[in-house]
């Protein structure tokens, strides 16, 4: 695991082959279908902001209607590096399945950095970079994500894209308290490269296939990996899903995890929930994670 952490350390995220079995994908995905058909209210998409097409579904709402993920909240193969990033108490902060359905839109004339399928790419950094909390590990780590790809991945689909970026860059970035866009509380540390980023200093602008114009960002690494694979980010670390011109849907569970304090940042939690303990709380009994 050394090595490892190291990389983990030096790019701000990991990929685990074979993190799950094939027949742990299957489960996964025959439990999402079952509950697509048994709750199909619950799978509406939502509005379609950047033209294309994802559902998905959240725990603790998932978990008390299947109990086929129960296996994935604390995964073998991906809890013990959690718990040397965040250190002994990191908790599960959220759980979401997702699925990027299939799209024909014809890419724009302006390819980003020569995707030949691309159709968008919302680059941010999660919770508008928040990173209350980074500095309980060597890793500068708010928060953890886990992605969990169920179905391959490969460049004629949807991906996951990430900015490498270390630990001790994360700390050099000019930080700021000003502005409450995002989840946390107003008045959070964040990182504050929003405007200048990554951002490609010859062609800073880019007008996505569905008419949207967006920042363009450079240095990015695609993710392409089988099923059963996870890729582990920080979560302050600037990230986006590659959108495609694609036949083929991505399915994808995300789980997050994150020490219980400090409260305010609200890393992964959506509403109602105002803290970690408070979504601990709301998970199955089953779980056995109800206390912080």
């Amino acid at each position: 695991m050394d090595e490892q952490l190291r990389f983990f350390a030096d790019n701000g995220y990991l990929v685990l082959q074979d993190a799950l079995t094939d027949e742990e994908v299957s489960a996964a995905n025959d439990a999402i279908e079952a509950d697509r058909t048994a709750y199909p209210e619950r799978w509406e998409p939502g509005p379609v902001a950047s033209g294309h097409l994802a559902v998905g579904c959240d725990a603790p709402e998932l978990l008390h209607r299947t109990e086929a993920l129960d296996r994935f909240v604390q995964h073998p193969s991906i809890v013990p590096l959690v718990d040397s990033i965040l250190g002994p108490g990191a908790k599960l902060s959220g759980l979401t399945y997702l699925i990027r359905e299939s799209c024909l839109v014809q890419p724009p004339g302006d390819l980003d950095d020569g995707e030949p399928l691309g159709l968008t790419r919302v680059w941010h950094r999660e919770d508008s970079g928040n990173i209350e909390g980074a500095e309980m590990n060597e890793f500068f780590a708010p928060a953890l994500q886990a992605i969990i790809y169920l179905d391959d991945v490969d460049e004629e689909t949807h991906c996951f894209s990430i900015i490498p970026e270390s630990a001790e860059t994360k700390r050099q970035l000019p930080k700021s308290k000003a502005g409450s866009n995002g989840w946390g509380a107003e008045g959070c540390l964040r990182i504050d490269d929003s405007e200048d980023g990554y951002l490609d200093p010859k062609r800073p602008k880019w007008v996505d296939a569905f008419g949207q114009e967006l920042t363009r960002r450079s240095g990015g690494v695609n993710i392409h990996s089988p099923a059963g694979s996870a890729v582990v980010l920080n979560n302050s670390s600037w990230h986006c899903g590659t959108i495609r011109h694609t036949q083929r849907r991505r399915r994808t569970l995300h789980v997050r995890y994150r020490q219980p304090e400090p409260v305010a940042s609200r890393h992964g939690l959506k509403s109602p929930w105002e803290s970690v303990a408070q979504f601990t709380a709301a998970l199955p009994s089953r779980l056995g994670m109800g206390k912080v």
